[in-house]
């Protein structure tokens, strides 16, 4: 897999369109084997705006499993808060976060693998859903690249003033959590980061829904080189 990390700053600032870098992921805890004997469930994690749901929808559409939306988990209460511009707290989120833990239990139990979103900004919230076969996807940006796209969604009931309160609360994955983490400052279409994570964790899919760009992509970075 090719590092892309030490090129971030100059594909960003060239004044010209320059051409597309793979996210390749810039931390991966995931064992090469780790999905052996086990049901793969996919977390989809990160602060709003990061693009959870789209992700959720391409490796869904990809690889054929089940999905579901954290959205879907939260009781009214808790969505008439975040409407009203109101951060949840842990006696909020609990609730919410049990019911995507049996979500998760439920597939592993009937060996259904799935794809669920889950900000998980705590560790102790991702402590609740981890078991063996989770992988964390953590979509990771800064604060002004993530602002400039939660400002631009319109119809969610999260509002971007709240974003703060989500950076506050994000606690960094620690190495003994099972993680791929994808770099969305990079401003990579969203099918090349769903490749990339379904490439990076050796998952199969149909081989027509799997494009050949993330290869493409590949090779005209390693011909900069």
């Amino acid at each position: 897999m090719v590092d892309t990390s030490s090129k971030n700053s100059d594909a960003l600032s060239a004044e010209d369109h320059p051409e597309p870098q793979v996210p390749s992921a810039v931390d991966n805890t995931v064992p090469p084997d780790y999905f052996q004997g086990r049901t793969p469930v996919l977390v989809i994690m990160g602060v709003a705006g990061c693009g959870k749901t789209t992700m959720n929808e391409h490796l869904g559409n990809k690889l054929g499993w089940d999905m579901a939306e954290a959205d879907d988990f939260h009781p009214q209460a808790n969505i008439d808060k975040m409407a009203r511009g109101i951060p949840l707290n842990d006696e909020d989120r609990w609730p919410w976060l049990d019911s995507i833990h049996e979500w998760i239990e439920d597939h592993m139990r009937r060996g259904v693998p799935g794809t669920v979103t889950c900000s998980a900004l705590k560790r102790i919230y991702r402590d609740r859903l981890r078991m063996p076969g989770v992988v964390f996807i953590h979509l990771s940006g800064d604060y002004d690249s993530i602002m400039e796209r939660l400002s631009k969604r319109k119809g969610h009931f999260m509002k971007p003033q709240m974003l703060r309160s989500q950076f506050d609360d994000l606690e960094p994955l620690g190495p003994d959590e099972v993680h791929l983490t994808i770099d969305v400052g990079l401003r990579m279409a969203p099918e090349i980061e769903a490749e990339e994570v379904i490439d990076t964790l050796g998952l199969q899919c149909d081989v027509k829904a799997h494009t050949a760009q993330v290869q493409a992509e590949r090779a005209r970075q390693a011909a900069r080189q």
